[in-house]
């Protein structure tokens, strides 16, 4: 593989940073897909583009997303609020409160 910038992880992570730091959410969440094509087992990849997803009012495409990353990482707290959230607005009442019910059992084990 020939190095290229657009070919390197790296540089779709601090790309996708910056864009959702500058609240540019939609080039956000095209930089976090790139990112997740090219290392499709990054967490942090999945959960970025959830959350640019979410703040571009696109919930069910935003659980999608935390969904993908808590197959890498299932009992991650901040994920499991990010679907709930992502949940309640898309009306999914069921898988809401499995997540609240996961999220209580996770706080029991500390």
């Amino acid at each position: 593989m020939t190095f290229h910038p657009t070919n390197n992880p790296l540089f779709w992570q601090q790309t996708a940073d910056t864009c959702f730091a500058q609240e540019r959410f939609e080039k956000a969440a095209e930089a976090y897909l790139r990112l997740a094509e090219l290392a499709p087992n990054d967490v942090d990849a999945w959960k970025g583009r959830g959350k640019a997803l979410l703040a571009l009012d696109r919930a069910a495409d935003a659980a999608g997303c935390f969904e993908r990353a808590l197959l890498l990482v299932p009992d991650d707290e901040e994920l499991l609020t990010l679907l709930a959230d992502a949940l309640d607005k898309i009306g999914d009442t069921q898988k809401k409160a499995a997540c609240y019910v996961r999220l209580a059992e996770l706080d029991a084990e500390k």
